[in-house]
């Protein structure tokens, strides 16, 4: 069985909150149910995420002593970030700043599952040359995402997870469960020996283009 414990992180929209809709705090009362330890933070600011990353996640290791942490974040979304309650937005590099103490401390090894439209993308944070480590795995969907897909999706994740400790299996259950196979899972070390192969390589190519250009276009005058 996994030894961790799901911070959740939750950021509705003013007509979510209107309305009622909170994916996290419902996920929140379900993991309680099911025995999985979770600690929810209500984050309706920029700042206020911040808080909870700091503050309340040292709370919630005090609290879960023995355990590591499980982030999720509940948020509306887009392919370049997220979007918190009062308007405030962070793109994918904002949000990996604010991650690095944590991938640090976690040494590569924070699962965050990205409960929002395009969450996927957040597989961004990996693609640096900085010398943070990357999260371990991150689990989001690569499209339009609905609050009621999202909702069964991670339900069906967590149980799987906690159960059998199987990621990918976890992602598949997930699919199956909401019927929606754009839910994904990246790892972060793969994600960004990838990206820094593909840099490495372009501008190798862009060398080699431009002595090329240069050859074809000036010589050196023979005295």
């Amino acid at each position: 069985m996994l030894n961790g414990f799901v911070f959740i992180i939750e950021s509705p929209s003013a007509e979510d909150i209107l309305d009622g809709r909170t994916e996290g705090r419902a996920l929140n009362e379900v993991l309680r149910i099911a025995g999985t330890d979770n600690y929810y933070s209500l984050a309706i600011s920029r700042e206020m995420f911040c808080e909870a990353l700091r503050n309340r996640l040292q709370d919630a290791l005090q609290y879960f002593p023995e355990k590591n942490p499980i982030l999720h974040i509940s948020a509306h979304g887009n392919p370049n970030g997220i979007g918190f309650s009062n308007g405030d937005y962070v793109e994918w590099n904002e949000l990996r700043a604010a991650l690095a103490p944590l991938n640090n401390a976690m040494q590569g090894g924070l699962l965050i599952c990205m409960s929002s439209c395009f969450g996927s993308s957040g597989c961004r944070m990996a693609m640096n040359e900085q010398n943070d480590q990357p999260f371990g795995a991150l689990v989001g969907n690569t499209s339009n995402a609905s609050w009621a897909d999202a909702s069964v999706a991670y339900v069906a994740f967590y149980h799987r997870l906690f159960r059998d400790g199987d990621l990918e299996a976890s992602v598949e259950a997930m699919k199956v469960a909401s019927g929606d196979d754009n839910f994904l899972c990246w790892y972060g070390h793969a994600v960004k020996e990838d990206w820094a192969n593909y840099m490495s390589q372009t501008r190798r190519d862009a060398l080699a283009h431009a002595l090329t250009s240069a050859r074809g276009s000036n010589s050196l005058v023979s005295r």
